[in-house]
């Protein structure tokens, strides 16, 4: 496996000698990631996550390490005639999801996956920035992550149902029906036991930039035998600015092993529903 990066860190202090002071740094990341070789003769090996479907994650010559992995949803049925003309596929009917024929050869088989994602962010980076006048002080810091897919295994229990319980409320509104036919899930059938696939439907956009610490102070001025007394407040994960429909674009490392030890470069940017941050306020 090759890795190439590069951090860096740039910063600005004002050189002002009045009542206002401010300073601001950013700071980033970025780095390639790619298997060039694995033993000599296979040139791919599943990764340790999965679901009821298989797994979902592969590691193979020439891309990243713990890449996505599977169909290629190529839209949903609209009529009888699409279905006809589509390479074969079972299960295929009008309302239920399209695989694409990534091989050419007419039919849709397990050798039509492919990678569908990688969890391997662009860029990370981060906005510091504080700033005094009189006695106030300001801080706060932004951290972001861009370019970075996150596999929404959610889906396989809100939108697909694989016994009796809640699902999303979108599940309602936004399946297809024939007067919704521009709808983001398959038509509402409890026979369909084909549209929940692993297939790029789980794979999302995961960049995000978040608010991750506000704080605003005041110093007090010396009464007495009080001194150095500073009143503040503060907020940690304000707000985040993301397109991700699940709880947090911020996923915690998935800690697992197997016979060559630590897998979780294998399991990244996979969301199994953890409790999401806290919006956190401090006086």
């Amino acid at each position: 496996m090759e890795n190439k990066g590069i951090d860096f860190s740039v910063g600005y202090r004002s050189k002002l000698t009045g009542k206002f002071q401010w300073e601001i740094e950013l700071i980033g990341s970025h780095y390639k990631n790619e298997i060039v070789n694995i033993d000599g003769v296979q040139d791919f090996f599943y990764g340790p996550q999965g679901g009821r479907k298989g797994t979902f994650v592969i590691n193979q010559v020439g891309h990243p390490i713990g890449s996505f992995y599977g169909y290629v949803q190529d839209g949903i049925f609209q009529n009888q005639g699409e279905v006809d003309s589509h390479a074969v596929q079972d299960g295929a009917a009008v309302g239920r999801f399209r695989w694409e024929d990534v091989n050419g050869d007419g039919t849709i088989t397990a050798d039509d996956r492919t990678i569908i994602g990688s969890p391997h962010p662009d860029f990370t980076g981060g906005l510091n920035f504080s700033a005094t006048y009189g006695n106030f002080d300001l801080s706060m810091f932004f951290f972001g992550s861009y370019g970075n897919d996150i596999w929404n295994q959610n889906y396989e229990f809100t939108v697909f149902r694989l016994y009796s319980t809640n699902v999303r409320e979108d599940r309602l509104t936004d399946s297809w029906t024939p007067s919704n036919t521009g709808a983001k899930y398959p038509q509402l059938d409890q026979n369909d036991q084909f549209s929940d696939q692993y297939s790029s439907f789980y794979v999302e956009d995961g960049s995000y930039l978040r608010l991750k610490n506000l704080q605003i102070g005041y110093n007090l001025p010396k009464m007495g035998w009080f001194q150095n007394i500073r009143i503040y407040i503060q907020g940690q994960n304000l707000f985040t600015l993301t397109n991700y429909t699940g709880l947090d674009p911020a996923l915690p490392t998935i800690s697992t092993t197997g016979s060559s030890g630590n897998q979780s470069d294998q399991a990244m940017g996979i969301d199994y529903g953890p409790y999401p941050a806290n919006r956190i306020f401090t006086i």
